[in-house]
């Protein structure tokens, strides 16, 4: 199956030693959803057709060097939206754009806890947008 960048990053980080993973598309996109829905990127819960996260605050220093380093270049093929206030600290935000102007992407990055976060399906820029006010 075709993956995106940061699809890619994930598969290949999910196995290392102190990361955590989850994927869900599917059927287990209906407790995805739930957990999407508590969080500021709820509006677009329903539109959203996989998730994927990885997380490696527990993997090692090199690891997350690694980690940073290959997501970095994965992410130059996405548009850069800015960084935005979350609970757990600031978050780098970046789409990928379909054909037809939609975005396939969103991905949220914070660097702080080594939390990545990949959200695929159909949203407007103005859906976007609006989760900001």
């Amino acid at each position: 199956l075709a993956q995106t960048p940061v699809e890619k990053i994930v598969t290949k980080y999910e196995d290392v030693k102190g990361s955590k993973e989850l994927v869900a598309k599917g059927a287990k996109m209906v407790f995805a959803r739930a957990l999407i829905k508590q969080t500021p990127v709820a509006p677009i819960a329903d539109d959203v057709t996989e998730l994927a996260v990885l997380k490696m605050a527990n993997a090692s220093k090199s690891d997350q060097k690694m980690f940073y380093n290959d997501l970095m270049t994965a992410l130059k093929g996405y548009q850069y939206c800015g960084r935005h206030d979350s609970r757990n600290g600031t978050v780098d935000v970046y789409i990928m754009k379909g054909d037809g102007g939609m975005v396939e992407e969103l991905v949220i990055y914070n660097p702080r806890i080594h939390s990545l976060n990949s959200l695929k399906g159909s949203f407007t820029t103005q859906e976007l947008l609006d989760i900001r006010k």
